[in-house]
């Protein structure tokens, strides 16, 4: 079964809090700066690349959980042999022309010294400054750098809930976190909210313009989450994801008659590309519907032909592929994922021939 196919028939769960989302209205009335509503240069720079990487690394790396809620120490994050040059080189031998890094995931953890923050690479096991060292990396081999951050966040929210409204103290910290990011890196190609929906129109419409106010051509995405991408397929984006650049499908494929990106939202048409956001790993064992996007132990990535086939049905179904991969608790990507991706790369260019 190819994985079209498997993900048609993988069977949802009836209902959950992870799975769910609450669609709120807008509060604020739209801002100069938004989405586009015709193609702009950025956003064909964007389509024009097709094919990135992300890459998720924290402390659910050392952890062993992928909802890792930051409970652990900072000393739980302590890679080894870290070395980011290569997890682009592994990229770039794939033909990626972008990535994307897991600058802060719903652990709280920071891949950077945050000024006035305690739990972040300065207080860990290793005090490399991942974001530095992975902006390097790309620059060196050619590839557009971008970054991901979640919104869910148990450690500084003071409480694991998917649903609910982020508490007033912490929106501050988020947006002293984007400033950090976006001010030491202006002009990032690429940026990536997760679990979007815990905040207010108002605060997404104001994360939306200060990304935007240091990197104007900036891609911003809200990851509309995995059960929203598998019902909608790119084809209208959620209320809960807007302000959004790209419409994204979480482990979701583009629908067969492939992606149209004029897209009408609130009565008004926009432009916005699709991209699939694809985790190379195997089914997570306490959530067997979905895909692991972290390392462990046990991690076994997906076969080259089921990839290089999710590839093929992107590239066809006029979407982006975001493909992710999982850096080990050493710091690097393991053997075997090397040797996978060498063979998707194969299989990619045989196909294009």
């Amino acid at each position: 079964m190819n994985r079209r196919d498997a993900l048609k028939y993988m069977a949802l769960p009836a209902a959950g809090a992870l799975l769910n989302t609450v669609a709120r209205p807008l509060l604020a009335a739209e801002p100069a700066v938004g989405p586009a509503a015709e193609l702009t240069q950025a956003l064909a720079t964007y389509q024009r690349l097709r094919f990135g990487c992300s890459f998720h690394f924290s402390t659910p790396t050392f952890t062993g959980d992928d909802y890792d809620v930051g409970a652990a120490p900072a000393t739980v994050y302590n890679p080894t042999h870290l070395d980011v040059r290569q997890w682009i080189q592994v990229a770039h031998g794939m033909g990626a022309k972008y990535a994307i890094l897991t600058t802060k995931y719903m652990s709280g953890f920071c891949l950077w010294d945050s000024k006035g923050y305690d739990y972040d690479v300065a207080a860990s096991g290793n005090k490399t400054d991942v974001v530095a060292a992975f902006v390097a990396a790309c620059r060196e081999f050619g590839l557009q750098p971008g970054f991901y951050y979640s919104i869910l966040d148990p450690h500084n929210e003071g409480k694991f809930d998917w649903d609910s409204q982020i508490p007033d103290h912490y929106f501050p910290l988020i947006q002293h976190h984007i400033t950090e990011l976006h001010s030491t890196y202006p002009n990032t190609f690429y940026q990536l909210f997760d679990i979007t929906w815990k905040l207010t129109a108002a605060q997404r419409w104001e994360l939306y313009r200060l990304v935007k106010s240091y990197s104007p051509n900036c891609i911003i995405v809200d990851n509309q989450g995995f059960k929203q991408s598998r019902v909608n397929q790119g084809r209208f984006c959620e209320p809960a994801s807007w302000p959004s650049d790209v419409i994204n499908g979480e482990d979701t494929l583009p629908p067969l008659e492939g992606h149209d990106p004029h897209i009408t939202y609130q009565k008004k048409t926009y432009y916005m590309p699709f991209e699939t956001w694809l985790p190379t790993g195997p089914l997570y064992p306490p959530m067997p519907w979905m895909h692991t996007w972290f390392w462990h132990p046990w991690y076994k990535p997906q076969s080259p032909e089921v990839i290089a086939e999710a590839y093929r049905d992107c590239m066809k179904g006029n979407a982006n592929l975001l493909l992710n991969l999982a850096p080990d608790n050493t710091g690097r990507i393991p053997e075997n994922q090397v040797e996978t991706f060498k063979r998707v790369a194969e299989l990619i260019r045989i196909n294009a021939c």
